[in-house]
């Protein structure tokens, strides 16, 4: 059973494999000082301060700050200051991972990684690690995507992105799933809209979730079901590290009663983004959701 969790290992080995670029004259940075001020701007040269003290020169909003590389705790550029736009909650979006890797655990029962190359291919990989249930009755599921576009949008601040992904995945050793989709984004200054589109391509049509002693649950999910989603994430005015997201899904548009409902809020740095939310699926309780997620590069 150990070839299930090769993809975490492989996440795990290329983490580190990434190395900081150099500053880039005319892009825009944003900087965390040590104590604790953030400051955007865009990078204009290195220069020296007192004739011995390294010190990085930026153009921002009140002027050119020079500023010493001391004095610097952290950072990053612009355009990866939020790291988390290739999904909202658990829907993946057509935002690449890009040159970036992560590792999350989901409601404390579900271990996942992802890592990108370039800005076209993003993998992530899952399994649960369900205490007192057998290997083989565990959930995983592996995605792969491809981003096929990402440009800007002419109608609006932002960008436009376009992928297609499949994603393998398996509710017992005799029952797997492959399911296809595609992707659009519309990402704006402080916001983005997702929309899915994806479908049941092989796998069974009655399919049965198993939890060892705690028993089991059948369902019917036939091959060739189309099915639906909608995401979106707001950043809060003002803000860099609060986020609201909603996601709309359903498995089967013949059926509206396979339709799911989350709403949440996202705390998130550059490098962890905690979620908590509240999950509606045909049924008029609540469940409760929460994601934690580590990118360290």
């Amino acid at each position: 059973m150990c070839w299930r969790l090769l993809p975490f290992g492989i996440i795990g080995v290329l983490v580190w494999s990434f190395a900081q670029e150099p500053l880039q004259r005319g892009e825009a940075y944003l900087l965390r000082l040590v104590n604790g001020d953030l400051i955007e701007g865009e990078f204009l040269g290195e220069t020296v301060l007192g004739d011995t003290l390294p010190a990085w020169r930026f153009r921002t909003l009140v002027g050119t700050a020079t500023i010493a590389r001391r004095e610097i705790a952290e950072i990053l550029p612009y355009k990866d200051v939020y790291r988390h736009q290739h999904r909202i909650f658990i829907q993946p979006t057509a935002e690449p991972i890009g040159n970036h890797a992560f590792i999350g655990l989901a409601g404390l029962f579900a271990l996942y990684a992802g890592i990108g190359f370039q800005d076209w291919l993003s993998l992530v990989g899952a399994h649960t690690l369900l205490p007192t249930i057998p290997m083989s009755q565990q959930l995983w599921a592996f995605n792969t995507k491809f981003t096929l576009l990402s440009s800007p949008n002419f109608l609006m601040p932002g960008r436009v992105s376009l992928a297609i992904g499949a994603q393998v995945s398996s509710l017992s050793r005799e029952q797997q799933l492959l399911h296809l989709y595609g992707a659009a984004s519309f990402v704006g200054e402080r916001s983005q809209v997702s929309a899915l589109l994806f479908a049941k391509v092989a796998g069974e049509d009655l399919l049965t979730v198993r939890a060892g002693s705690w028993g089991s649950v059948t369902f019917g999910y036939p091959t060739g079901a189309v099915g639906i989603g909608v995401g979106l994430d707001v950043r809060l005015p003002a803000r860099h590290d609060v986020h609201l997201l909603a996601e709309l899904w359903n498995s089967d548009i013949r059926s509206p009663s396979r339709t799911g409902i989350l709403v949440g809020v996202r705390l998130a740095n550059s490098a962890v983004a905690l979620d908590f939310g509240l999950f509606w699926f045909g049924y008029p309780y609540a469940v409760p959701a929460a994601n934690a997620v580590w990118t360290p590069l």
